[in-house]
């Protein structure tokens, strides 16, 4: 019978790199939207992406594309909560390949980019239902399978599809500007300084006085 906790250590230290591979089963979703976008053609996103030049190098469009697409299929349109998820979640990490994008580049890439944006996630939408795949996520797809030629089933399903897309692009416009209007440029959940310092935290939480607990 045990007669203790298991052990808390947040100070151990991983003797081999970890692999990403290894983070998530086979399954997952995100692997799915990683190898549909490892497909596209990219020219209208590289068109307008900085490489590099002054400053640092620019965040590869193919990254930000792959966590739109994710981010979008499960249900978040904030790119402040985005920029979050990318350091907090693993699929998201997974997605960023580990190289977190900041919400304001997040932002400017879907705007630079909507036109395209909603073609390729109709694009995206209309392979999950020509596959049978049911939903991407938690964004529903129409019931019908399109059919390979141009019938009218196929031109309203895929007139709906657009729309969906149209609809989630139109989501994440208008949550950006509520934050927008809210947090100015920060992210909106920064700790203050004493609070986000590991050296005065314990302290300044201390100052603030008892804390009540509930027995």
């Amino acid at each position: 019978m045990a007669k203790d906790y298991r052990p808390v250590d947040r100070d151990q230290q991983f003797l081999l790199p970890p692999d990403m591979r290894s983070w998530l089963a086979p399954d997952h979703l995100v692997w799915f939207v990683i190898s549909v976008v490892e497909q596209l053609e990219m020219e209208r996103f590289e068109a307008l992406s900085r490489r590099g030049g002054v400053g640092r190098k620019g965040f590869d469009p193919r990254m930000l594309l792959t966590v739109l697409i994710y981010a979008y299929a499960m249900g978040e349109r904030s790119s402040r909560q985005i920029e979050r998820l990318c350091h907090t979640d693993v699929a998201f990490r997974v997605a960023c390949g580990g190289d977190v994008p900041d919400h304001t580049s997040i932002a400017r890439f879907r705007q630079r980019h909507e036109e395209a944006l909603v073609e390729v996630f109709t694009d995206v939408l209309e392979l999950c239902a020509r596959s049978g795949l049911g939903k991407l996520g938690t964004v529903a797809i129409d019931g019908t399978k399109i059919a390979a030629n141009a019938s009218d089933d196929a031109m309203r399903s895929e007139k709906w599809l657009r729309e969906q897309a149209d609809r989630i692009l139109s989501q994440a416009q208008e949550a950006d500007a509520q934050e927008d209007a809210l947090f100015g440029a920060a992210r909106g959940d920064e700790l203050p300084a004493e609070l986000a310092d590991p050296a005065t935290r314990a302290e300044r939480i201390r100052r603030a006085g008892p804390v009540k607990w509930c027995v």
